[in-house]
């Protein structure tokens, strides 16, 4: 924002956010910036920041790490099928905020639009992902296929941090 933007003053009379809200693209939380049920993102702090020159009074938890079986997301995560599995977060609330963790496994969705068609979102796989804290266990569906597991840390002041981790099951 501040080098493409906020520097060419003299060309550009203004800015908007794309997406003021959320949508399912690819994944539930790829864009947008809050979650479904209407928490805050990070991005809305950054914007709160950019339009106040000061941060929000309460910030939006950070999420700093997110593995699973110690391995980050861009490391082609493959699994076996029923095998069970380590996964983890680190989230950090510089207001010192309890953060309720929600875990969550989706297939990755198949019904993919152009140009910002609608696309529903793919449903929850309930009973694979044990633990409600910043440390869970993952049981692998059963099926091959792709999938990703999803980690939402709430901090009770109406923000959210999230992330997710793309893995596929031989």
């Amino acid at each position: 924002y501040k080098i493409a933007i906020e520097s060419q003053s003299s060309q550009c009379v203004g800015s908007y956010v794309f997406l003021w809200g959320q949508k399912q693209e690819r994944t539930p939380t790829w864009y947008g910036i809050f979650i479904d049920d209407g928490n805050e993102t990070e991005s809305v702090d950054v914007m709160h920041y950019i339009w106040n020159n000061a941060w929000p009074s309460n910030r939006t938890p950070q999420l700093l790490e997110f593995k699973l079986d110690n391995k980050e997301a861009t490391e082609n995560i493959y699994l076996k099928a029923s095998h069970i599995y380590d996964a983890s977060v680190i989230i950090s609330d510089s207001d010192g905020d309890p953060i309720r963790y929600v875990w969550d496994i989706m297939s990755e969705s198949t019904g993919l639009g152009d140009g910002g068609d609608f696309e529903s979102t793919p449903e929850s796989l309930t009973g694979l992902v044990k633990g409600k804290e910043a440390k869970a266990k993952v049981t692998a569906p059963d099926e091959a296929g792709a999938y990703r597991l999803f980690i939402y840390a709430y901090d009770g002041q109406g923000h959210a941090a999230h992330a997710n981790i793309p893995f596929y099951v031989n």
